[in-house]
Formats: structure tokens, sequence, C-alpha cells
């Protein structure tokens, strides 16, 4: 099992590998980028355990978690291409979509399979969406009072994304 990337990991892959400008570029665009979210994460954190109020706490704690899988994707992305591909590094990385049509156009047996999955969980995304909407729609008169109408709202956001991320693997991955 491969360790958690670093940016660290990164420039030495584009160093080991002679990596092009282009590359290089992308790398350090990535590391200036996730700097910056470091920082900003080091005050969220600081704010999520200094604010007096529990909702504030709560609701910054979920920045946090968003913050910080941003932050590894970054790294991600960074030793992909310093490592030219996800599986060449000594840590995690975003791996290639490899290729969209096997070999001889053949498909192997069993790929079916992430077709027909694929479109049930898109389809049980779509569900939920709406049924988030109506749930959503039914906590409207506590938005003054409670956080729950604004939790909704993010998983409303979250299943969006949840629909995005499998039509592209339906489009992408077969």
């Amino acid at each position: 099992m491969k360790r958690a990337a670093t940016f660290d990991d990164a420039a030495e892959g584009i160093n080991a590998l002679g990596g092009s400008v282009d590359e290089r570029q992308i790398v350090a665009a990535l590391g200036a980028h996730a700097a910056e979210e470091n920082a900003l994460l080091e005050r969220y954190r600081r704010f999520a355990t200094e604010a007096s109020s529990p909702a504030v706490r709560y609701l910054v704690q979920l920045i946090v978690d968003d913050e910080e899988r941003h932050h590894r994707v970054l790294a991600e992305l960074a030793n992909a291409v310093a490592w030219e591909g996800g599986d060449n590094g000594p840590t995690e990385a975003v791996p290639d979509l490899g290729p969209t049509e096997p070999a001889g156009g053949r498909r192997p047996q069993g790929d079916g399979g992430l077709a027909e999955e694929t479109k049930a969980l898109l389809a049980a995304e779509v569900r939920d969406r709406r049924q988030l909407r109506r749930l959503h729609r039914q906590l409207e008169p506590y938005q003054d009072t409670t956080l729950w109408e604004l939790l909704v709202e993010l998983m409303e956001l979250d299943t969006q994304k949840h629909i995005h991320i499998l039509r592209f693997v339906a489009g992408h991955c077969r």
C-alpha cells in the first residue's frame, strides 16, 4: 500500500523523471494553491475550536473536513503529474483513466457490471436529490432557529456532486 502523497514526493518525481516545463509549472501551481489552502485550513481549524457557538464550531468543522480532502487531492494530483501517472510514484496519486476501449474492442467479462451499477447508483442519487429537495422545503419554517435546512441543502449539493461524478464514470470509464 502506498503512503499518503506529499508535495515533496511530487518534487522528487519531477526531478527524478526530468519533468517537462509544463509538468513543472503544473506541479508548482498545485503546490502554491495547496500552500494557500493550508494557511486557510489552519485558520479554519482555529476558528472551529475557538468559536463560542457550538453551531459555528459544527459548521466550520464541516469546512475543515472538506479543506483537508482538498489538500489531499491537490497532493495526489501533483504526484500524478510528477510521476507520470497514478501507479509510478511511491505515494498515492490520482490514477489515469486508462484506455476507454480494451485492445481489440472487446470488453473483458464483468465490465458490464460497472455500467449497470453506475446506472443504478445514478438513479438512486437522482431519487435522493428529489427526496432532499422535498425535505428542504419541509424544513424551511425552521431556517431561523436551527441548522437543519442548511445541512439538508449541503447534502443536496453533495448529491449533485455525486450525480456529476457518476455521469463522468458512465461516459468515460467503460
